[in-house]
């Protein structure tokens, strides 16, 4: 099968990520695959994140300007682009994408499936011939917007444990997988992975951190990621008093697997959320993780078996949660590397890498033989 994946990024996230990872294990599978990148003309500079971060992936790739959603030269563009090399189906990610790729692929005469990666509105899937949700709440938020179960799959996102793995070599043991108490001068690690926009709750996060570093003077805060709040989060963190404790690290790459390695606990304090790659990631290095009950998450995690949930917007409950972390990681619990174990079993059997590539090509067979 020739498959053309199609997105449309501001950023490096879990979307990018998803499209890569997805692509390489079909390559690995012996299909073709191509990526079709829009994200403006600053895009295609080669020291530009979108073109470092597609040319390292090793996916062959093209960047083109789209400018904006029903642009009828950009549709007519992609449209050609399909004819000419022949695809059999394209898959899209992201509002623009879903969009001008799906006009494009009715014009080409393929089939079009997008991934809902969030709780979006369906306006932006109105063309697509399918949607993967990646999460039941996914799915749930596009039924309840009218939207028909039969154009709806729900396929869950998968994480390449081998690369995510704590005992990967290089890679030494910490937190809640040490084998034996930590020793008084390590400092707790506790990190947010995440966009830097209103609905992720980082501004919670820092919240959470203050009263933390109250009772925890050798408690670090660690923030990965980019976004149009960053200046305003710094601003806060520094009239919290904890701009000496907390680091905003930017976009983390192929680091992340090591940089997780680093943490204690986790923290995903969301407002609104799809199923995070993140997350996922997180549990498969053995991570504590602490999420809200927005959107999919709880469909990975089980409060106090694998993780711990707790209510949006509750800024005392991550701290508590926090607490409650480090005295167990301080006093040696068997609770806390359980949990910490159990999270990465939850991934193994259920957010498998290879599983989520397998589904989702049975998907594409199936919707273009329909």
């Amino acid at each position: 099968m020739k498959i053309l994946e199609f997105i449309t990024p501001s950023n490096i996230g879990g979307a990018e990520n998803y499209a890569v990872n997805l692509s390489k294990k079909l390559i690995e599978k012996g299909h073709e695959v191509f990526i079709l990148s829009a994200a403006g003309e600053s895009a295609k500079n080669p020291d530009s994140p979108v073109f470092k971060f597609l040319a390292k992936s090793g996916v062959p790739f093209k960047i083109i300007n789209v400018g904006f959603k029903y642009s009828p030269a950009a549709i007519l563009k992609i449209a050609s682009f399909i004819k000419k090399n022949k695809f059999d189906i394209i898959h899209t990610h992201l509002s623009k994408a879903n969009v001008a790729g799906a006009l494009a692929a009715k014009i080409a005469g393929i089939k079009s499936v997008s991934t809902a990666h969030g709780l979006n509105k369906k306006s932006q899937y109105k063309y697509s011939d399918y949607v993967i949700c990646v999460s039941e709440a996914v799915k749930e938020n596009l039924l309840s917007q009218g939207m028909r179960v039969g154009n709806l799959k729900v396929i869950y996102n998968g994480i390449d444990t081998e690369k995510f793995n704590p005992r990967a070599e290089g890679l030494q043991k910490k937190g809640a997988v040490a084998d034996s108490a930590r020793s008084a001068d390590r400092t707790f690690n506790v990190g947010i992975i995440a966009r830097l926009s209103r609905e992720k709750g980082v501004d919670l996060f820092l919240e959470a951190a203050k009263l933390v570093s109250e009772k925890i003077p050798d408690a670090r805060f660690f923030i990965a990621g980019t976004g149009a709040l960053k200046n305003e989060l710094i601003k806060k963190a520094n009239e919290s008093d904890i701009y000496g404790l907390t680091y905003f690290l930017g976009f983390v790459g192929d680091n992340l697997a090591s940089f997780l390695n680093e943490l204690d606990a986790v923290v995903f304090p969301s407002f609104k959320e799809g199923l995070p790659l993140a997350l996922l990631e997180c549990m498969a290095m053995e991570k504590i993780v602490i999420t809200s009950d927005a959107g999919g998450m709880p469909e990975a995690v089980e409060d106090g078996k694998n993780g711990f949930i707790v209510k949006k917007g509750d800024t005392q409950a991550i701290y508590k949660k926090l607490i409650f972390v480090y005295n167990g990681i301080m006093s040696n619990e068997s609770y806390i590397r359980e949990t910490a174990k159990n999270a990465r079993k939850t991934v193994e059997e259920k957010f498998n890498i290879n599983d989520w590539a397998d589904k989702t090509l049975d998907f594409f067979i199936f919707i273009e033989a329909v």
